[in-house]
């Protein structure tokens, strides 16, 4: 346990380091940022449709975009980029060469994955609610500050969405373990996404990962009682099944890296 802790410690160093890291920044305040700039140049318009449940219809607006396209792209671009550090110099035979298990370093670097998207989803949740403050002490005609903020369905829907992504991620993170080429996971990935999106009104479309994400906010509903959709939990499944051919392939691989 204590290697693979220091094998995660080292996967988290590494990503701190890299474009990853700064694009879950940027990623995350990408729609706020434009959102605050919408609000201060169209007061009057946003003010009196965002009266009556402000907070609601300003996190939904955001988690569209952001479930629709952004995240998913965003897990595409980490899985590809966390791995390429090390087809960079030939980063890979100084890995299996390190007298650590196999599992350590496929998993290390998996988890650091999804502590990236992790942090992506916490952090545009802050800068959506700093979004939301900022305007309403520059502009009195949001009530931000004077409507209640249900912080328990945003939790909730950041976990769903954050499980309706693992399908992707897996995915996408297999894809990249078998392509030297950085473009080529990221050109199948975002060809896959755009596809499931035009799918989505598809009467199978619980069959297709990419859309997964979009459909966990389409279904999002404080009346719905379930507590996993069926295409969340095709997720896991799917996450699974991957993951576990994934580690196979890189164990039983004749050349690795």
């Amino acid at each position: 346990m204590s290697s693979f802790i220091h094998s995660l410690q080292s996967e988290f160093i590494k990503t701190k380091r890299s474009s990853s890291f700064w694009l879950s920044v940027i990623g995350a305040l990408f729609i706020p940022v434009i959102f605050f700039l919408m609000y201060t140049f169209k007061a009057d318009v946003f003010s009196k449709d965002m009266a009556d449940m402000p907070w609601q219809k300003h996190f939904m607006r955001g988690w569209q975009s952001l479930s629709s396209f952004l995240l998913p792209m965003f897990a595409i671009l980490t899985c590809s980029l966390v791995v390429q550090i090390e087809y960079k110099n030939n980063g890979w035979k100084q890995v299996f060469a390190s007298p650590q298990p196999l599992g350590n370093i496929f998993f290390s670097k998996y988890l650091s994955i999804h502590g990236m998207i992790i942090f992506c989803i916490i952090l545009f949740n802050v800068f959506m609610v700093i979004c939301a403050v900022a305007v309403s002490l520059i502009n009195s005609k949001y009530h931000f500050l004077h409507k209640p903020f249900n912080i328990v369905a945003i939790m909730k829907l950041s976990v769903k969405t954050y499980i309706s992504i693992l399908a992707i991620m897996a995915i996408q993170y297999w894809l990249s373990l078998r392509f030297k080429n950085f473009i080529a996971p990221i050109g199948i990935g975002l060809g896959l996404l755009i596809t499931s999106l035009i799918l989505l009104q598809w009467e199978h479309i619980d069959w297709v990962p990419y859309a997964y994400p979009i459909l966990t906010f389409m279904k999002a509903s404080p009346k719905n009682g379930q507590v996993l959709l069926p295409h969340e939990l095709h997720s896991i499944i799917i996450f699974v099944v991957v993951t576990i051919a994934a580690f196979l392939d890189m164990k039983y691989r004749k050349e690795r890296g």
